[in-house]
């Protein structure tokens, strides 16, 4: 079993490795939220492509991004988050700007949605024919959930070796935030 301090450090690796390679293969920034989405798939396309190469760095990725604001639609420039008024929080998040982020990003690889877990916020995409498990706003108090969704407890896919693991927005910041003050064991195996 990978440890989460070692998952975690892949998608950060990843991360770094798919941002270059987006910067590499465009010459200016994203104005619209689909010229982000095709920005992101390209990438995802790459690392996916480097995954089936052989190489295994290429199978833990997380994605940044922007949120599409309430009412907005893709074609729409791109506006900083702080712009929209989100009142159901990260409910409402995942349900008017991610969910539709998410569906658009994973068009083309049959991904269905499956649901949330952890109180509605962590969306669950799977594309089992594309051998991927998309994942919406994993965070330090809310990351117990996405543990266990990466451990298997929710199905065996995401322990596969060649299974592309991929987070979306996430919003992590140190292994010593992860989980809630009493989780003592989870912050070890995130450390």
């Amino acid at each position: 079993m990978r440890s989460i301090a070692l998952l975690v450090t892949r998608l950060l690796a990843a991360a770094i490795s798919t941002a270059a390679t987006v910067a590499a293969g465009s010459s200016s920034c994203p104005l619209t939220y689909a010229d982000a989405l095709q920005g992101a798939r390209a990438a995802l396309r790459h690392a996916r492509a480097a995954s089936k190469g052989g190489d295994s760095g290429w199978t833990r990725l997380m994605v940044e991004l922007p949120l599409l604001p309430p009412g907005g639609a893709l074609t729409n420039r791109i506006r900083p988050d702080s712009d929209a008024l989100w009142p159901g929080g990260v409910t409402q998040r995942h349900r008017v700007a991610m969910r539709p982020l998410a569906e658009e990003l994973l068009a083309g690889f049959g991904a269905t949605f499956l649901g949330t877990i952890d109180v509605g916020q962590m969306g669950v995409w799977s594309a089992p024919s594309a051998e991927l498990t998309a994942v919406g706003f994993v965070a330090d108090l809310s990351f117990s959930a996405f543990a266990r969704l990466a451990r298997g407890e929710y199905g065996g896919a995401p322990t596969r070796a060649r299974h592309t693991l991929l987070l979306l927005n996430p919003r992590l910041s140190a292994a010593a935030n992860i989980g809630q003050p009493w989780e003592r064991a989870l912050r070890r195996e995130a450390a």
